[in-house]
């Protein structure tokens, strides 16, 4: 079998709805839902499994997560990016992976200390990493970026101001 770096789209969905479906069936579920949050660099994974009619967070094997991981990148749309939202589910009965995904909302990180938000960099990180059309730049990713953006000059110039301090002491 290839790397997980060498698989296509369809392959990556196949390997995954077969690895899921066996681990669904390995615990005897009726059901899989997975939500996802990405930005830039950071994601953020949660499952959760039904088991006689009983809904529980789930921890599905690291083989099957380390593929979900890969989704994101492996669905990058020109023009429109990454997603930054997505749901994936599977019932037992049809072993069928499904998904749903949101290019615009704002991803939200589930802490024990509460909901943290994207900061200016993840903003930044996240264009740099996954560009849009401007079109299609919500308008809390376009304040995240420009604040960012806006920090990086500031430093800049603050970088060169000292730079050039420096060379008057030096009397260059």
């Amino acid at each position: 079998m290839s790397t997980v770096e060498e698989l296509t789209w369809d392959d990556l969905r196949r390997t995954i709805e077969d690895l899921l479906h066996a681990w669904l069936n390995e615990v005897g579920g009726e059901r899989v839902d997975t939500y996802i949050v990405g930005i830039g660099r950071v994601q953020h994974l949660v499952s959760w499994v039904v088991i006689d009619g009983v809904r529980d967070s789930a921890d599905v094997d690291y083989e099957v997560t380390r593929l979900m991981d890969r989704l994101r990148a492996a669905q990058v749309l020109p023009g429109w990016g990454a997603w930054t939202w997505c749901r994936l589910w599977m019932d037992a009965s049809d072993g069928v992976l499904h998904q749903e995904c949101d290019w615009m909302r704002e991803p939200v990180f589930s802490r024990a200390s509460g909901d943290v938000r994207p900061g200016p960099g993840d903003c930044w990180s996240e264009l740099e990493r996954y560009p849009r059309d401007d079109e299609f730049i919500p308008d809390w990713l376009r304040r995240g970026y420009e604040a960012e953006l806006k920090r990086r000059e500031r430093n800049a110039r603050r970088r060169e101001a000292r730079r050039r301090k420096r060379e008057q002491e030096r009397g260059d």
